[in-house]
């Protein structure tokens, strides 16, 4: 059980932003709301194969009016480690076409890990940009790309070594496919691609030993306004 949890912290602290697929992508209307949940995370070799860490979360937004969606999640895998892990952000419209097919969508955030064995409370900001485009007149259907990351505030590591990743950046690709209450979400996220990831206790899928390419699947609900 150790091992495991060790496993999950480690992955956690180094790639913590990739735990869930965007939040926001286009912004809700005014007083609609949505629940969602998510599975994914980054991809490491298990038994030979590469794979997308298990990685579980769940998530409520909010249009708070016609250019800003409130969202607010929790990571229901690293709670199950000890880790009470929630992030709060913001999707703001800051560009929309006259036809409405395509936009840009800002969402500034904040994660807050608390380790509930060690004590241990953190808090990181993020920031992400996120491009959408909906390509179907009848659907809104919308593929999507984006740069996002997250800021490190501490200065030192563990054993008082200086801190050097100040900043964990991704790139993102996805699709949303969305019905009259429903959408189905799958995302490609190529995440810290500035940093080399070996040595690790974690085999990561890493192309040229930088980074690690996450995937992620979503299902969310509009439950009205």
């Amino acid at each position: 059980m150790a091992t495991i949890r060790s496993f999950i912290l480690y992955s956690l602290i180094l790639f913590f932003a990739s735990c869930n697929a965007t939040r926001v992508i286009k912004p809700l209307e005014k007083g609609e709301k949505q629940l969602s949940a998510g599975l994914g995370g980054p991809g490491i070799i298990y038994a030979g194969a590469p794979i997308p860490m298990p990685l579980t979360s769940v998530n409520y937004a909010q249009g708070v009016d016609s250019n800003v969606t409130l969202s607010v999640g929790m990571h229901t895998t690293s709670l199950a480690f000890g880790v009470l892990q929630s992030d709060v952000s913001l999707g703001i419209r800051a560009y929309q076409s006259k036809s409405e097919r395509f936009g840009l969508t800002a969402t500034p955030g904040i994660h807050v890990l608390y380790d509930l064995y060690e004590n241990n409370f953190r808090t990181y900001p993020q920031l992400e940009a996120t491009t959408w485009w909906q390509y179907s007149e009848s659907k809104q259907h919308l593929l999507y790309g984006g740069l996002g990351t997250w800021i490190e505030l501490f200065k030192q590591k563990a054993h008082g070594q200086v801190q050097t990743n100040e900043l964990m950046p991704w790139i993102t690709v996805g699709h949303q496919f969305n019905l009259e209450r429903w959408s189905y979400l799958t995302e490609f996220k190529y995440l810290g691609f500035q940093h080399k990831t070996a040595p690790s206790v974690v085999d990561f899928v890493s192309p040229g030993g930088n980074g690690t390419i996450g995937f992620y699947f979503g299902v969310s609900r509009t439950i009205g306004k």
